[in-house]
């Protein structure tokens, strides 16, 4: 598994304003919400959700306790919810991360 540095840098790297991400679970695969990058900075990405009324930002440490339960969430180990204690941005954040992984 990939340390939170590399994929936090291949965030910065490969993550680009404009780009359209779709909510993605675990558990249910793709949802209908696509959100768009609004922007990618040294300690934070912004996000421009559908039903959000302002932009919405998701911090790196907000990232990187997230990515400690990756392996968990994604083995279903872990549930979705249990990320609200961490970050209010779970939606966000665990659907970039997927489509890290997957670009």
């Amino acid at each position: 598994m990939k340390s939170f540095d590399e994929v936090w840098s291949n965030l910065q790297t490969n993550l680009k304003v404009g780009t359209k991400i779709k909510n993605w679970t675990a558990y249910r695969g793709y949802l209908g919400d696509v959100m768009t990058i609004a922007g990618v900075r040294e300690n934070y990405i912004e996000i421009d959700a559908p039903k959000a009324h302002n932009i919405q930002i998701a911090p790196k440490d907000e990232f990187e306790r997230v990515w400690e339960m990756w392996a968990d969430y994604k083995s279903q180990k872990v549930k979705r919810h249990e990320f609200h204690a961490i970050t209010r941005c779970s939606k966000y954040i665990i659907s970039i991360l997927h489509w890290c992984e997957s670009a």
